[in-house]
């Protein structure tokens, strides 16, 4: 088939539907102009109650974020310094206490006055964590005193932060690790 066939076949398929728009179906009449009018009013109204398939007009914008998403840079940060922090967090509850001290034996006033010169000589050193042992109070005759004295002394002390106590082969109950803030 060559091009004029083609547009042989266009031509006369376009006055069949010129004649079938002039005759409706069932009658052999011809339709004057107004009636035609009215037919293609009537064709266009309902055309516009259907609903077309359209898709929505979408911003740019929004079809740019939809495709290549958001990074939100600040959480992001904050997400690396959270982890900073709790990695270097373990690496400290987990390092063995750079110095010790022994109350075995002192008053409450003596052990408050070791204590405070203790920690601003590691303060001074930079030492990060340390160990005061304090006994577990058997020869105590109430309670045990050093014991509650050193744990009032590291919640005041503004240079101390998080305390515990370390495994039992490390003294358990009898003595206190103690973190030394920077």
């Amino acid at each position: 088939m060559d091009f004029g066939e083609i547009l042989d076949k266009w031509e006369e398929q376009e006055k069949n539907k010129k004649k079938q728009v002039q005759r409706p179906a069932g009658s052999g009449k011809k339709l004057n102009a107004p009636s035609l009018l009215k037919q293609e009013e009537e064709a266009a109204q309902v055309h516009k109650k259907q609903p077309q398939n359209k898709q929505p007009q979408i911003n740019p914008m929004e079809l740019w974020l939809r495709r290549y998403g958001v990074q939100d840079k600040d959480k992001q940060e904050e997400e690396r310094i959270k982890k900073e922090e709790s990695e270097q967090h373990d690496l400290i509850y987990n390092m063995q206490p750079e110095a010790s001290l022994d109350l075995h034996g002192l008053t409450r006033d003596e052990a408050w006055e070791r204590l405070d010169l203790f920690i601003t000589e590691c303060k001074r050193r930079g030492l990060r964590k340390v160990l005061l042992i304090h006994g577990k109070g058997n020869h105590s005759q109430e309670a045990p005193v050093l014991e509650s004295t050193v744990r009032t002394f590291v919640e005041r002390d503004h240079r101390l932060g998080a305390f515990g106590h370390p495994s039992k082969k490390d003294g358990g109950k009898g003595a206190t690790w103690v973190i030394i803030r920077d």
